[in-house]
């Protein structure tokens, strides 16, 4: 179906504003954007933009699909409702492209692949399905356990034989799981270099779990490309640069633990201390400093039982609002979730930006969120892949 929104204030992922626009779009894409009036053939339906911000869709660059309050003997099926209605969640919020960063079952792929097929609505899932941890590591319940390069490489086979599209490691201990040291390495960097080698082969993309530094640098030696919630220092930050490494900072969790009060989260609250955001603050100032790109990032989790400890959908908007509180301008933030996020992905070609021959991943917000992010909690319709799945 060909639609067209008109009386728009378009925003470009650039910053350019056109104050009064149209978008024409169907599901192989966008087909023309301009100025003004439209005054081109009938469309099949003509929306009025009402002058609220159209922009490009948003991304959550690491989330964990079905995941709160879940065991390794959760029934397949809770999961699967939980992350059906999580899809629904992230439409809600803008959000049309989520990175999945571990899950049980595979759950995720899963998803990815009924959301892709049009079975249900959704946002466009980058799966990893499960990660790849040493035995008894960060996460392991849910984990290919490997203790040498080549186990390492076997359980990449492994991911990669499920279906994944990023392969997930765990570079160090972590918050969640139980008796985890946060800061102490784990993966070795051999281990990490024998599953990059794997991702390079068959095209897929890596990422590493890091709450310590020097985990952090032995992935990015190892070639991992995103490099997940490091508290950087200088010379890390100058590793990443070289190495042309993303960061994903998930603030927005950290800060949720070290205020929660739910007796189920005091486990992570004992690792966590108020210091622990001057260090993510510090991180973004260095992202600045050396031009490492920054991709929005929140580490949501949920279930049917519980809503998690960061919500899905809605703690994006506070992630941003973050990152402008730590020295991006507006526009930063929002690049963080749109361009430099997709171009992290390898979908900048397809998403995150408004652009003739790019997917309609769209949303309409009431409000102008390049000047108050707050804006971003009024989207008034979300349309992924030319298909509207979210009106308010």
């Amino acid at each position: 179906m060909k639609r067209a929104i008109v009386h728009a204030r378009i925003l470009k992922e650039t910053g350019q504003v056109t104050e009064n626009g149209y978008i024409v779009f169907d599901e192989s894409g966008i087909l023309e954007l301009g100025e003004g009036e439209y005054r081109g053939a009938a469309p099949d339906e003509l929306i009025d933009g009402e002058r609220k911000t159209l922009m490009p869709g948003l991304i959550d660059c690491h989330v964990h699909l079905g995941y709160g309050g879940m065991s390794p003997d959760t029934p397949e099926i809770e999961q699967g409702i939980s992350i059906a209605l999580q899809a629904k969640e992230f439409l809600k919020y803008g959000i049309t492209t989520v990175r999945s960063m571990g899950t049980k079952d595979d759950g995720d792929i899963k998803m990815r692949n009924l959301i892709a097929s049009g079975y249900l609505d959704g946002p466009r899932i980058i799966a990893s399905g499960r990660g790849i941890s040493i035995t008894g590591g960060h996460g392991w319940p849910m984990n290919y356990e490997c203790d040498t390069p080549d186990e390492a490489k076997k359980a990449a086979r492994k991911a990669i034989h499920a279906g994944a599209d990023i392969l997930k490691m765990f570079a160090t201990g972590g918050m969640a799981t139980k008796g985890s040291i946060p800061n102490a390495p784990q993966l070795s960097e051999e281990q990490m270099r024998a599953v990059c080698q794997e991702a390079e082969r068959t095209g897929l993309l890596t990422g590493a779990h890091c709450t310590g530094i020097e985990g952090a640098q032995r992935a990015i030696r190892a070639g991992v490309r995103s490099i997940e919630h490091i508290p950087m220092d200088e010379e890390t930050a100058q590793m990443m640069k070289e190495h042309g490494c993303y960061y994903c900072p998930t603030i927005v969790t950290r800060y949720n633990i070290i205020h929660s009060t739910e007796p189920e989260y005091e486990h992570m609250r004992k690792k966590a201390s108020p210091q622990d955001l001057e260090k993510k603050k510090r991180a973004i100032e260095l992202c600045l400093k050396y031009q490492i790109p920054i991709c929005a990032s929140t580490d949501a989790v949920g279930s049917l039982k519980n809503n998690g400890l960061t919500k899905m959908g809605e703690s994006l908007i506070t992630e941003l609002k973050i990152y402008h509180e730590y020295g991006l301008t507006n526009l930063q933030a929002i690049q963080s979730a749109t361009s430099t996020a997709a171009e992290m992905l390898r979908l900048d070609q397809e998403t995150g930006r408004l652009q003739e021959g790019l997917q309609a991943d769209l949303i309409l917000v009431d409000g102008k969120p390049d000047e108050n992010l707050d804006a971003l909690k009024n989207v008034s319709m979300t349309i992924r892949g030319g298909r509207i799945l979210y009106k308010a």
